[in-house]
């Protein structure tokens, strides 16, 4: 009887860590509340826009500056949204596809596209401001082209950008 009540016990704590630490993880990202959200270089109106986000759309939370927050972007830079337009994710919901495709040829796809965006924007970078005339802005100019054509290629298949990683992780996996 004691050994059925300790199991008993085990399972229940078992299952509340489950769904703690996964409520832990989704407090990490933030969820736009409003459509046409523009993704900021710096925090404030006067920084350039990378890209402009719709409702719903989550992002992973790094920082907080004042009335600004600091999200994960891909370029490995970070970037900034005003907190008016967002909440904060408590828990992940079916509806806000925060999981890769189930098919293997389609994440495979996402990916794909995902490197011609890169591409794309070096190459973007490279005709309006060439590296042999200002290698610094090149590069910082390619880094926010990036983000927005990855941004529009996840937009595209209709998944989370914040899936980013997984997706890269994925890709090294199975060496695509």
């Amino acid at each position: 009887m004691k050994t059925k009540i300790l199991f008993t016990v085990l399972v229940l704590i078992l299952i509340q860590l489950t769904i703690s630490s996964e409520n832990l993880i989704a407090q990490d990202h933030v969820v736009l509340n409003t459509f046409n959200v523009n993704i900021r270089t710096g925090p404030g109106t006067d920084h350039f826009i990378v890209c402009t986000a719709g409702k719903s759309e989550i992002f992973k939370l790094v920082n907080e500056k004042g009335d600004w927050l600091e999200i994960e972007m891909y370029s490995g830079d970070n970037r900034f949204v005003h907190r008016d337009l967002v909440y904060f994710l408590d828990e992940f919901i079916p509806g806000h596809r925060m999981t890769l495709p189930e098919s293997e040829e389609k994440s495979k796809k996402i990916f794909l596209d995902l490197k011609w965006a890169e591409t794309a924007a070096k190459k973007e970078a490279e005709e309006i401001i060439p590296v042999n005339v200002d290698k610094a802005r090149n590069e910082n100019f390619r880094k926010v082209m990036r983000d927005k054509n990855i941004h529009t290629i996840f937009e595209i298949h209709g998944f989370q950008s914040a899936l980013y990683p997984e997706l890269m992780t994925l890709a090294k996996k199975k060496k695509w």
